[in-house]
């Protein structure tokens, strides 16, 4: 199990007003209180579709203008949050970041076919650890990072719950992800033994589909 990710993570830095460096963006910024409440799913689509505009023209249009400034991103922020839209619980089902990623690239006229792997409560109707992060593995390795709906983080007191990060990069059991404007690393096999709700993992390219869930 070799370590694998995103290609250029550094394309996830953006640059605030006063110079200061962030690893990704916050929910925070948004301009709305209940958006600045909610925002993670979309905070989280909305860097995701950031660092896909960088790899190819005909996915540039995901992502306008592309600079890597605050401002600039919370204008982007805003436009996806229109598409990936909280509902009076949040984004609390992965089945809405996918339907949010889908419809937001045609609006792009970018064709999307965002891929999820659902993650059930019951323990007994749980897919294989082994296919979880396979599925990961191959999100990472077509260069698309992963959005990952952490209801309860179980003993990973690195994550928050009722919460969605990006995971950039996979090591062993450890994952790299993107919160907050902060980048960490959690055991993603932990997490996978020890959360005690359901959850989801999505690639917005419809990577690792051969390990997909429904």
């Amino acid at each position: 199990m070799g370590a694998l990710s995103i290609t250029h993570p550094q394309w996830m830095d953006l640059t605030g007003s006063d110079g200061t460096v962030t690893h990704g963006a916050d929910q925070d910024w948004f301009p709305d209180v209940w958006q600045q409440r909610a925002g993670c799913g979309p905070t989280t689509a909305a860097l995701i579709f950031h660092y896909l505009a960088q790899q190819s023209p005909a996915l540039s249009p995901l992502r306008s203008p592309m600079d890597h400034d605050q401002v600039g991103f919370i204008e982007h922020m805003c436009k996806v949050w229109q598409y990936v839209t909280p509902r009076s619980h949040g984004l609390n089902r992965p089945e809405y970041m996918v339907e949010g990623m889908a419809a937001y690239g045609a609006a792009c006229g970018v064709p999307l076919a965002p891929t999820l792997f659902a993650f059930p409560s019951a323990r007994t109707k749980r897919p294989p650890y082994d296919q979880l992060r396979s599925f990961v593995a191959a999100s990472l390795a077509a260069d698309c990072p992963v959005a990952f709906l952490n209801l309860d983080n179980g003993k990973v007191k690195e994550l928050d719950r009722w919460h969605w990060v990006t995971i950039i990069g996979l090591d062993g059991d450890a994952a790299a992800l993107l919160d907050s404007g902060n980048a960490l690393s959690i055991d993603l096999a932990l997490w996978y033994a020890t959360t005690r709700t359901r959850g989801g993992f999505v690639s917005a390219l419809g990577a690792g589909k051969e390990f997909a869930t429904c």
